[in-house]
């Protein structure tokens, strides 16, 4: 009888995660995996005119990015593209800058984006937010345009869909002499 008791919460537990993982019915959206999506940010470029395109992907069926780590210059106006080449259904998967390499900081925003729910892109309402893709589902493409901070540095990035903040991280250094 204890066994039982003991294997419901794991049984409740597992079914939320197959829920909250699971991939859009709609056929149509993963039809268009070429199709590029753009979003506000909390700091967007001045022009249409685009410096850097900067493309991140998933580590196979991970909760990792495949490049944890790219280089960019103060002030630029960057292109982040994510490719989500992602298979399983329950690899979305989106991408938030942050002001910040700190543990505390990616915990806070990466928990925070279970709360903004998927309405929000699981994004929250942070002012250490520099600029966020929506989510892509398997298959999909999305971006981002933004200008880069003025001050050198390293800056986080990671994908707030829940649960995969705590290993799906990167740093977006700014040097003066980006490569």
């Amino acid at each position: 009888m204890r066994s039982r008791l003991l294997s419901l919460p794991v049984l409740v537990l597992l079914a939320v995660g197959l829920v909250g993982c699971g991939g859009s019915s709609d056929s149509s959206s993963s039809a268009s995996s070429t199709q590029s999506s753009t979003t506000g940010t909390t700091q967007s470029a001045a022009s249409g005119d685009v410096d850097q395109t900067i493309t991140l992907q998933p580590k196979g069926n991970q909760m990792k990015f495949k490049q944890t780590e790219f280089t960019v210059a103060p002030g630029q106006t960057i292109k982040l593209v994510f490719e989500n080449t992602a298979t399983s259904p329950s690899m979305q998967h989106n991408v938030l800058v942050i002001n910040s390499t700190k543990d505390e900081v990616f915990r806070r925003v990466g928990e925070a984006g279970m709360s903004a729910g998927s309405a929000n892109d699981y994004v929250p309402e942070d002012d250490a937010i520099i600029a966020h893709t929506p989510i892509a589902p398997p298959g999909e493409t999305v971006s981002v345009t933004f200008t880069v901070p003025e001050q050198a540095g390293d800056y986080g990035y990671l994908c707030t869909f829940p649960g995969h903040w705590a290993t799906m991280q990167g740093t977006m250094h700014v040097k003066k002499s980006a490569a």
